[in-house]
């Protein structure tokens, strides 16, 4: 198991992926894509483990924009990878929110070792961190609370 990655390190991602997805997928269940009236939660009928994205040349702005945490920071291991860990990490607003976004069938896979002692330390090292399922949410605190939050899919 490899050390957590700092928050400086979350934040620093780089541009071009440090890893591939290799037929994990999960942002392609999790996440919703308006352009192509892709439901939030359900797999996207455009994907399979085998052959990855069919439309990915040509896959919507949503699709491209969107940046995998673990497979843009080699810092986070194997065990982070979404598939396996049971969520996808995300940044908004420039890097300053983490999201972890949870598998429906797994909403508390986020709370296992090695990852919810990274996810509160990022917490309280002043980065913001959401963490949903669905519509329902947590916002963590650098003080260890927690908030429930809610948003619209």
């Amino acid at each position: 198991m490899s050390e957590p990655a700092s928050s400086a390190q979350m934040t620093a991602a780089a541009a071009s992926p440090a890893r591939g997805c290799e037929g994990c997928g999960l942002c392609c269940k999790i996440m919703g894509v308006n352009e192509i009236e892709k439901p939030p939660h359900r797999w996207c009928s455009h994907f399979s483990k085998r052959g990855g994205c069919a439309i990915y040349e040509t896959r919507p702005g949503a699709c491209r924009a969107f940046n995998c945490l673990w497979l843009l920071t080699e810092a986070l291991g194997q065990e982070w990878r979404p598939d396996r860990a049971g969520f996808v990490l995300h940044t908004e607003l420039s890097g300053q929110r983490l999201i972890v976004e949870t598998e429906p069938s797994r909403p508390n896979a986020w709370r296992k070792a090695p990852f919810e002692a990274a996810i509160r330390a990022w917490a309280s090292s002043g980065l913001e961190v959401m963490v949903f399922c669905g519509a329902s949410g947590l916002r963590l605190l650098a003080s260890g609370a927690e908030v429930p939050v809610r948003r619209k899919l």
